[in-house]
Parts: C-alpha cells; sequence; structure tokens
C-alpha cells in the first residue's frame, strides 16, 4: 500500500508536507475548529511551526502520519485527518497510536470525518500493524464522539491532557477491529 496516499469515496488523503504548513494554520488559527482542542483557543504561529516541523519529522521517523483531507472531486484541502505517537503528557501512553480529526468548518456535519478516519483507522492497523488506536476527545464535542462510535472505537475512560483540559479516551485494538 502507498502510503502517499490514501482514497476513500469523496476523499484523498495526502501526506503533510511542508507545503502544507498554510493549511494547518488556517484550521489552527479558527477559533471555531479549536475550540475543542488542547487549550481551545487558536495557536500562534510559533505553536504551528513547531507542530509542522513535528509532523515532518514524524513521518520521515516512522513512515505514518497526519494527513490532509482533499475532495476528490476538486482536490480541495478540508482539514486534516491524524496519526501518530500520542507522546508524554498526553493523557494516555505515550506510545499509543492516536487519531484525530480536524476539518474547517464548512466541511462538518457531511460525514467527511467518519470517512477519513475510518481509512485512516484501517491504515494504522494494516500497514502500519498498530496494535490499537486510541483517540482523546473533549466530552464536549458531541460530534468527534459520534465519529469514534462510528469508527468502532468506545469510550473506555477520562483522563487529563496536556493543558489539564479533560478528555475523553476512546480505543480500538486491532483484535476487535478484525472482528
Amino acid at each position: 500500500m502507498d502510503p502517499e496516499s490514501l482514497h476513500t469515496a469523496r476523499l484523498r488523503l495526502d501526506r503533510f508536507t511542508d507545503g502544507d504548513r498554510a493549511l494547518l494554520a488556517r484550521l489552527a488559527h479558527d477559533p471555531a475548529v479549536m475550540r475543542y482542542i488542547g487549550e481551545g483557543t487558536p495557536w500562534p504561529a510559533e505553536r504551528i511551526d513547531a507542530v509542522a516541523a513535528h509532523l515532518l519529522a514524524h513521518w520521515a521517523e516512522h513512515g505514518f502520519g497526519w494527513r490532509v483531507a482533499r475532495r476528490r472531486e476538486n482536490a480541495e484541502a478540508i482539514g486534516l485527518i491524524t496519526l501518530g505517537y500520542a507522546g508524554e503528557g498526553s493523557g494516555v501512553g505515550a506510545d499509543e497510536h492516536e487519531i484525530g480529526w480536524w476539518l474547517a468548518p464548512s466541511a462538518w456535519g457531511q460525514g467527511l470525518a467518519r470517512e477519513g478516519a475510518a481509512a485512516v483507522r484501517n491504515e494504522a492497523f494494516s500497514r502500519v500493524q498498530a496494535p490499537g488506536v486510541v483517540a482523546r476527545i473533549s466530552p464536549a464535542n458531541a460530534a468527534s464522539l459520534a465519529v469514534a462510535t462510528a469508527i468502532g472505537l468506545r469510550r473506555e475512560a477520562d483522563s487529563v491532557g496536556r493543558f489539564g483540559e479533560p478528555i475523553a479516551v476512546a480505543r480500538l485494538s486491532a483484535g476487535d477491529w478484525r472482528r
């Protein structure tokens, strides 16, 4: 399987590259997108640059990572579908494979987060050979909790994220995915 792009019925999920910093910045500056991520506020430019550098290094080191979600019909970049190691202080094991989804508000309510997250979940279990995937979601984010449930993750526990924010931890094991 080519790790560069994944395809679904409506999306092409491309490997995050240096040219995608502008998309990350657009999403990270949008208060509606960021209200349930971390501290719940838009990110400054320095943080965006640091995260983009981390995403590029993660791909280089591990051969998987965040993907840019593009509409197949016109290649419009509408968001990010994420796969990576959760990392220290995340509220779950640092070495756990974490998935997530950040979509522009114009793409909300169309099932695109579910479609993209299912493709990345499948990549995690098939190509990456992850033993499980976890999603860390604000308990107030009903839409993201519904996406996690729709792709087979089950809310397992509550925890605290890097900035002291409450998170719901949803998880799916490779064994349950295969069943």
